[in-house]
């Protein structure tokens, strides 16, 4: 950004106006003497010289609008103004044919049209900037460091331009767009002639291929494949020594080749350093571990020894805290389930009440059916790439805890199986001490002590950032939400009775009723009822395609005998009278305006009923003349409400 803002006014760069050509130094400095430009900062060392946009006079002003941009634009892009759409770039790269009868690839496509709709602009550009030379009366430059400013600061999402950063490249290709239109602006890979099949292309690629081979051949091996296929095509023959240098000098082509993806991924491509969080919740990774513990189980007759648990952990990457765990024999959808909801359940011993992170990273087990419970539990859910260990912080985690706490268990199993012989435990250990191991049960509460443990040594630093965080930086999650997603089922539907919605959790009968007014309308549906077996006070009614949810409260039961009454029993009982009367107003309310609605034709129905029903004569003895005349009003009602296009509303046959 050119311009700069001091004490509430904008400032302009006097170098950058006088290099652009908008003004000359001699000009500018008799201005400046006259009192015509402001100077709001002297120039020296290191600090450049500014004046006072508004000071100039107004034909300056607009060169500078042209040249940096208008300085009350948010953007302030001067070539935004004369960006637009070139429908014959479009048509002449969606037709350009390369070979064999292919087109451009789409995203390829899209590229170039950018570049020739940006290039148009700066064409444009340089054309206003010329035209306005006249105006000012001096020599406005092609200041090309500004315009490639400008060219980088484009908006990509809308023009995905590849044009180039530096100015002298980007005044070369313009250069050449001028000189040869759209077609300069294609690679010469997709030239039609660029497919020139010559002996040495053939050469490189038959060594290359052969270096990248998955078997590895060594340098000989290669060397003498080569050389056979050389002999038939009378190519000159290479050696191992040769076949050396190209393998170093192409060791990162062949590689993935030799060592496979996630191998390449980990040691040819640049890895990210990232920084800590620096607030709790603020990222959460999650993943499971096959815990490097051992424990025996009974099956088929015989007890074996070489089982082990496998733990799901969310860490807070704040301080490494295990916010929420849970332990099973292998790693499911409900286990990694179980594991937050226990992290939802830390949040609230912790805090108070339930919090979601801001994001959440985990790894692509079952991630399409658990991507809604992701999104519900943190703000921004970034599953990492598959197969990149070194995107989850939590993977060296896992080995500190088993260095930390599990080597030093008698049932410890040892490190991966990739890891140093020498530093495995003792094979005639542990089948001598195997009867020692513990049961499954004994596994889960070794774990849990571990878990616990680290949550005790990092509390206080969680606490402590805590309360230091901005309250805007704090989600809270919902009783329904957390219901929603975390809650247990009965596996029944239930219907609504008069005392509310009866179920049975773990076999005891509980009653659950709801003050919104709204809750009693729904009658007929069929609820699931969710909860959470650490807190019962609540629950959460869903009809069967969750568009209704409401939380429910269990009924507070009410003695019979005023005796037996309690501190807070009139509360409850009063609560329950205000609701019940706010119900009765609301259907009286409702039924008064109903009411309201039809009273221009309640008017008629009294007299059209009894003239319908009864013979009464009126005083010259008449009947009929009186019945056909309301007739006759009835017919009139019904043709007004059929010409102003809308349904007869009268509830009751007039006739």
């Amino acid at each position: 950004m050119v311009y700069e803002t001091i004490e509430g006014r904008i400032a302009v760069p006097v170098k950058a106006v006088i290099d652009e050509g908008i003004i000359s130094e001699s000009n500018y400095k008799q201005l400046v003497s006259r009192g015509k430009i402001k100077v709001m900062q002297r120039g020296c060392y290191n600090t450049p010289a500014l004046a006072d946009y508004s000071s100039f006079p107004e034909r300056f002003r607009r060169v500078m609008d042209t040249v940096f941009g208008d300085p009350k634009s948010e953007k302030q892009n001067a070539l935004v103004e004369f960006l637009g759409d070139d429908i014959a770039a479009a048509e002449f790269y969606n037709s350009y044919e390369i070979d064999d009868d292919r087109y451009l690839p789409a995203d390829t496509i899209k590229e170039y049209y950018a570049n020739a709709c940006v290039l148009n602009a700066v064409h444009l550009l340089l054309n206003n900037r010329r035209a306005l030379q006249k105006m000012c009366g001096g020599t406005v430059k092609a200041h090309w460091p500004t315009i490639a400013q400008n060219v980088l600061d484009v908006d990509r999402s809308q023009y995905p331009h590849s044009l180039p950063a530096n100015d002298r490249r980007l005044k070369e290709r313009y250069a050449q767009y001028q000189k040869g239109g759209y077609e300069v602006l294609i690679h010469r890979n997709f030239c039609n002639n660029n497919s020139a099949k010559v002996a040495e292309d053939a050469q490189r690629a038959l060594l290359i291929e052969l270096l990248a081979l998955p078997n590895n051949l060594d340098n000989a091996q290669v060397c003498e494949q080569y050389n056979r296929v050389g002999r038939l095509m009378q190519w000159k023959e290479i050696t191992a020594a040769g076949v050396a240098t190209w393998r170093k000098k192409y060791d990162t082509e062949i590689f993935a080749g030799r060592r496979g993806s996630t191998a390449f991924r980990n040691k040819k491509t640049m890895q990210i350093k990232r920084s800590a969080p620096t607030a709790p919740l603020f990222f959460w990774t999650m993943d499971g571990w096959d815990v490097e513990l051992l424990y025996q189980k009974e099956e088929n007759g015989r007890t074996t020894y070489h089982h082990r648990p496998t733990v799901v952990i969310v860490l807070d990457t704040f301080c490494k805290y295990p916010i929420g765990y849970a332990v099973g024999t292998h790693e499911t959808p409900e286990l990694i389930t179980a594991a937050l909801r226990n992290a939802m359940r830390h949040t609230k011993e912790l805090f108070g009440e339930m919090h979601r992170s801001h994001q959440l990273q985990s790894d692509r087990y079952a991630i399409k059916a658990m991507t809604p419970l992701y999104e519900a539990i943190a703000k921004h859910s970034t599953p990492a790439k598959v197969k990149n260990a070194k995107a989850k912080v939590i993977e060296p985690y896992f080995n500190t805890i088993n260095k930390k706490y599990c080597q030093l268990q008698g049932n410890w199993s040892g490190f991966g199986i990739t890891s140093d012989k020498e530093k495995q435990p003792n094979v005639e250990f542990l089948n001598k001490f195997k009867k020692e191991f513990p049961d499954y049960d004994a596994v889960v509460a070794q774990v849990a002590a571990i878990v616990e443990r680290e949550r005790e040594a990092g509390k206080q630093k969680m606490l402590d950032a805590w309360a230091a965080m901005a309250h805007e930086d704090k989600l809270t999650m919902s009783r329904e939400s957390y219901l929603l997603n975390f809650g247990q089922t009965t596996g029944k539907r239930n219907m609504m009775e008069g005392n509310g919605l009866n179920i049975t959790i773990n076999g005891m009968k509980r009653a659950y009723d709801c003050f919104d007014l709204n809750w009693r309308k729904h009658t007929s549906e069929h609820w699931q009822v969710r909860y959470d077996e650490a807190d019962l006070s609540t629950v959460l009614a869903v009809s069967e395609n969750e568009s209704l949810r409401y939380l429910l409260e269990e009924k507070y039961i009410q003695p019979m005998a005023l005796k037996d009454r309690k501190v807070g029993d009139a509360g409850q009982l009063q609560r329950v009278k205000d609701h019940n009367e706010q119900l009765e107003k609301q259907v009286s309310d409702f039924r008064a305006a109903n009411i309201k609605a039809m009273s221009p034709i309640l008017e008629m129905l009294p007299q059209l009923d009894t003239l319908s029903k009864l013979l009464i004569t009126d005083s010259k003895g008449q009947h009929k003349n009186n019945r056909n005349a309301t007739r006759a009003i009835a017919g009139s009602m019904r043709e007004q409400a059929q010409d102003a296009d809308v349904i007869d509303a009268t509830p009751y046959d007039l006739y």
